[in-house]
């Protein structure tokens, strides 16, 4: 088990996470769409490096077993922040 500060960090970065993607979904096709990914794939790596920045008395197995179970929590939130509040990923096809 990590240290219950790094299972904190990683849902006050899926929550910030959640809330880029409400204020980025109106700007999506001004640059939005770019920042959005960019704080996504800062996200991730915060996420993944939460483990062993807290270890919190876990193995370096348990380190890399939590990292990867982060990651995959924060790829699915900025996925969810994709559709859920509309961002629209195609802007100017027509």
């Amino acid at each position: 088990m990590p240290d219950p500060r790094a299972i904190a960090c990683a849902a006050i970065v899926v929550a910030c996470q959640a809330g880029v993607a409400l204020w980025i979904a109106p700007r999506s096709c001004d640059g939005g769409l770019e920042l959005y990914a960019a704080a996504g794939i800062g996200a991730v790596i915060v996420m993944a490096s939460l483990p062993f920045v807290m270890p919190g008395g876990a193995s370096a197995a348990g380190r890399f077993a939590w990292s990867f179970a982060f990651v995959v929590a924060g790829v699915a939130a900025w996925t969810g922040g994709l559709f859920v509040p509309g961002v629209r990923l195609l802007c100017r096809l027509f």
